[in-house]
């Protein structure tokens, strides 16, 4: 492809990011299966360019605001603008050569000609510019991160490196990172899971020997800590009550020997959307866990509900939330958010701690926790929490992670109760966590 052509595939692909809800990965994905065709090289550009735009797109549409085009935002004008203030020649990238996106308009030009010899970042632009943040999102993470705000917001736009998360029910974390070695796929241990490698480079891992026989599974080191502090042990019942796709379900059956066939625990993985649970199908078939893991659709009048009501020892809660620690993975849901969507996901997490609650026996421990970098989904959703239910109280997270992590220490959270995990502190994606067990 020429960069012409390349540069319209991009230019699409971000006009159809922002026009659907899907995630921009899936979008892009998509587009890449339909067009076999196109090669290695001009993926990676086309990538490079769509992930580069999201990336930067509040800091593009600033440069738009100032040379009088502030409210046509469209995808050709931001790709024009991300090539200009790259010191690239923009008619190399918008000609007449077939597939391209054209010549230049008059007004176009006029645009070059204004942004030549500037820079993406500049003294001039706001905080919440210069971190690719809403002016109201940036009011309220001001306030979580106070002297650390600018660091924490800026490591949010740098990708995310890919972990993988080992069966230790099956392998060591040794002998699956020399087979992937054998294949010249480079990792290097992670430092807060036991059981994580992080490789050297992205890489399509879904086609190696490792992942097709189950030894590893994409996972974050962060969800990996949080599946481990759950805390499952063998003999326990155990509930991922919004199991969505199982990653950490998968994660939990390997604490607690599922594979072998020795545990006597119970092991559920449930969701309200029976749809994002057969997502779990194929990745329990690799993992040899089919008949070990049951599956139940979440429903109020479901008589699986009704027989179970504190009877678990373990049920963790990965709350639906705004997934505003994943901005690294996902940049484009910085722009999706609202207040309005915020307020909502606020009462269905309000809803989902009030109903998996119900599961939790004396004794038993409920895991909070959300992929989001916001006090509102966090700290705040444990208070309202704790107002309504006497009966329970906060596990200190210093105390949950000496009893089931054990091999490295747990991260300096100031003395906090919560776990609060970050990309520029961790170096994993935006992760809270809170624990409380419920008195006998």
């Amino acid at each position: 492809m020429t960069p012409a052509a390349r540069t319209e595939a991009a230019i699409y692909l971000l006009g159809k990011i922002a026009d659907e809800r899907r995630p921009a990965d899936d979008i892009v994905r998509a587009w890449f299966q339909a067009r076999r065709f196109v090669g290695a090289q001009a993926r990676r550009a086309i990538r490079e360019r769509v992930y580069g735009c999201l990336r930067r797109i509040n800091r593009l549409d600033w440069h738009l605001s100032q040379v009088a085009f502030g409210q046509n935002k469209s995808a050709r004008l931001r790709v024009l603008v991300d090539v200009v203030l790259e010191g690239s020649d923009a008619t190399q990238y918008f000609n007449s050569l077939p597939h391209g996106p054209g010549v230049l308009s008059e007004a176009e030009e006029e645009l070059v000609e204004a942004l030549n010899g500037k820079k993406i970042d500049d003294p001039e632009q706001p905080a919440h510019v210069q971190v690719e943040l809403p002016q109201w999102l940036s009011d309220k993470l001001k306030i979580v991160y106070a002297g650390t705000f600018m660091a924490e917001m800026m490591a949010m736009n740098i990708p995310a490196p890919m972990d993988l998360r080992v069966a230790l029910g099956r392998v060591s974390r040794d002998q699956a990172q020399k087979a992937l070695g054998k294949i010249g796929v480079k990792s290097y241990f992670t430092e807060m899971s036991p059981m994580g490698l992080t490789l050297q480079a992205h890489t399509d891992i879904a086609r190696t020997p490792a992942f097709k026989k189950g030894f590893v599974e994409v996972q974050d080191e962060g969800s990996q800590i949080l599946s481990l502090l759950v805390g499952a042990k063998a003999y326990m019942n155990v509930v991922d009550f919004c199991a969505g796709a199982g990653g950490k379900t998968l994660a939990i059956a390997d604490r607690m020997g599922l594979q072998d066939g020795h545990s006597k625990g119970r092991l559920v993985a449930s969701d309200i959307d029976s749809g994002r649970l057969a997502r779990m199908d194929k990745r329990l078939h690799r993992a040899k866990l089919t008949d070990k893991i049951e599956q139940e659709v979440y429903d109020p009048n479901n008589p699986w509900t009704k027989g179970v009501e504190e009877t678990f020892d373990r049920v963790l809660v990965d709350a639906p939330c705004s997934g505003s620690g994943t901005w690294r993975r996902h940049p484009e849901q910085k722009k999706r958010l609202t207040e309005d969507r915020l307020n909502e996901l606020m009462g269905m997490q309000d809803e989902v701690l009030r109903s998996s609650a119900t599961l939790v026996k004396p004794g038993g421990r409920l895991i909070y926790a959300t992929c989001s970098l916001l006090r509102d989904e966090n700290e705040d959703r444990v208070d309202a929490f704790l107002k309504n239910h006497p009966d329970f109280y906060i596990v200190p997270i210093q105390t949950v992670w000496a009893e089931t992590i054990k091999k490295s220490e747990c991260p300096d959270m100031d003395e906090s109760k919560f776990l609060r995990l970050t990309p520029h502190s961790h170096d994993t994606d935006g992760f809270f966590v809170a624990i409380f067990e419920r008195k006998i």
